[in-house]
């Protein structure tokens, strides 16, 4: 079986990865991928972006691929699964509507609401000056999001009215997020504890991926800007049976009967990003991918074919995923200035890495030189039988990647209970 994934990231360098591994598939080509994919085995870059729809249909044509996975949220919201359906091939990706999950945050709270899905309050404006009305008269702390898709940093939790008028004039007035910032939406916010609930939805069931922990604050002890993720471990140590019964009865089966409701057949991963508290879960949103870096820790987890179980999905059949026993943990290597400015274009150095799974991230290949392309480089990757293991492990190699500028946190794996 020939494979293509769409994608240059974390994310993508997992997923092309742990599909490689399958004894279905022959090669496994990555769009654009990097530097990391471009050395797997069975897996080779092509240099197409993942907007470049005519580009990759026509490569799928030429290459007679057999499946298509798409791992970035940009393609999918702007329509490439619709753009292939003419073909007959196998794409693993949710239509432009399923997307708008994700590609609409307004959409995607309307949709709560209209489903019963348990989230928080929201207000939803058009214009500053309404924004600024409800800023003079809410409770803080607030959440201010932008409507459409802002790179991850559409996203402001705000103490203050002043820092929050602030926000929506350079978001709606300056236009700091260009389209994705003419509409806002104005929401409580929630505390507990955040858990990442991820799997693969169809039309009439979702299977569950293992739980995660993504760790967002730069700085150790959860302390600074948020980020893209900065390490994961898996499994949660939050989720309980009590807990996986109500998201799956409160928020999974509502949101398949909803867009079952709305003629959409989605086919593809789900990411449910829930705050708990008092093992009651509430929705904070839809990513209709999977997330990075915790794909990276789940495919370290999972036991099963990958290519088998979106096969099944894409087919109608029960999808089975068995997971390894023990925990895995990664932690993510980025450049010095992320999330804000950053250089690129730095050499990289590679030391003996023994066991440990090195997926890139923000990384190309020029000259036969490796260096830095992105904020975030690296997520180094380990699979043990507990999470200590992991921790004394990766902690104990990872200075083994030299770059100039690496800043990487020094607690992932400690839990920290909001």
């Amino acid at each position: 079986m020939k494979i293509l994934v769409i994608g240059q990231g974390g994310r993508e360098h997992a997923l092309a990865w742990k599909l490689s591994q399958s004894k279905k598939s022959k090669i496994v080509f990555v769009a654009p991928g990097n530097g990391g994919t471009s050395t797997e085995e069975k897996c080779v870059n092509v240099s197409i972006n993942v907007n470049d729809f005519s580009g990759i249909k026509k490569f799928i044509i030429e290459e007679k691929i057999d499946l298509v996975v798409i791992g970035p949220e940009d393609p999918l919201v702007n329509g490439l699964v619709d753009y292939l359906e003419d073909l007959n091939i196998l794409v693993f990706g949710p239509c432009s509507n399923g997307a708008r999950l994700e590609g609409s945050k307004i959409f995607s709270k309307k949709f709560l609401f209209e489903n019963d899905i348990p989230t928080g309050k929201a207000s939803f404006f058009s214009d500053p000056e309404s924004a600024y009305s409800f800023l003079d008269n809410c409770e803080y702390p607030i959440v201010l999001k932008a409507d459409g898709l802002a790179a991850g940093k559409g996203v402001l939790v705000s103490k203050n009215s002043k820092e929050a008028k602030e926000w929506v004039d350079s978001v709606m007035n300056n236009s700091l997020f260009g389209v994705a910032g003419e509409n806002i939406l104005i929401e409580e916010c929630l505390y507990g504890t955040e858990l990442s609930f991820m799997g693969i939805m169809t039309p009439s069931e979702f299977i569950p991926f293992e739980t995660s922990v993504d760790y967002k604050p730069l700085f150790d002890g959860n302390m600074g800007p948020n980020t893209g993720g900065m390490g994961c471990i898996s499994p949660s140590p939050f989720m309980n049976d009590v807990l996986r019964e109500k998201i799956m009865k409160k928020v999974v089966q509502p949101t398949i009967d909803g867009l079952n409701n709305m003629d959409v057949s989605y086919y593809g991963f789900m990411y449910f990003g829930l705050m708990v508290k008092d093992d009651n879960p509430k929705v904070l949103e839809f990513n209709c991918r999977l997330g990075d870096p915790e794909t990276q820790c789940l495919m370290m987890q999972m036991d099963s074919d990958l290519v088998e179980c979106l096969e099944d999905a894409l087919d109608n059949r029960k999808v089975s995923i068995s997971w390894k026993q023990g925990s895995s943990m990664g932690v993510v290597i980025a450049s010095s200035g992320y999330p804000e400015k950053y250089r690129t274009n730095i050499p990289i150095e590679i030391g003996n890495l023994d066991e440990l799974k090195l997926f890139h991230a923000g990384t190309n290949i020029a000259e036969n030189e490796l260096l830095t392309s992105g904020g975030r480089v690296f997520s180094l990757n380990y699979h043990a039988s507990n999470l200590e293991d992991c921790v004394s492990y990766i902690y104990n190699k990872i200075d083994e990647i030299k770059f100039d500028g690496t800043i990487y946190r020094t607690d992932i794996g400690k839990i920290y209970e909001s």
